[in-house]
């Protein structure tokens, strides 16, 4: 399972100008697992986590890299950081399209 943190009232999968990925965290990456107040308590205040699983992420042709989480995030979180990046051959238009489909239905 894969966690994403936003904002209440804002999309949760939503890519930046730029941006070449998507920061989430895989909570089943380090033992034990990470639960919902291991990533809250490193978040602003009234952040919400949105869920996807894995296999949903991979059937719409995104791929889950491991990436080093920065030195902010407490030493816990660090090695569960993963960009969701775009499948081989997938053009930005593809990954945005992606992002809605979750976004709307998250199935």
């Amino acid at each position: 399972m894969v966690v994403r943190v936003t904002e209440p009232g804002r999309p949760a999968f939503q890519l930046r100008k730029g941006e070449e990925g998507l920061s989430l965290f895989d909570s089943d990456a380090v033992e034990p697992p990470l639960t919902e107040s291991d990533i809250l308590e490193a978040f602003r205040p009234g952040s919400v986590l949105v869920f996807r699983a894995e296999t949903v992420l991979q059937a719409r042709g995104l791929r889950i890299v491991p990436i080093l989480g920065a030195e902010p995030l407490p030493p816990r979180l660090r090695p569960a950081h993963v960009a969701i990046r775009p499948g081989a051959g997938m053009m930005r238009v593809g990954f945005k399209q992606a992002w809605k489909e979750l976004e709307s239905n998250g199935t």
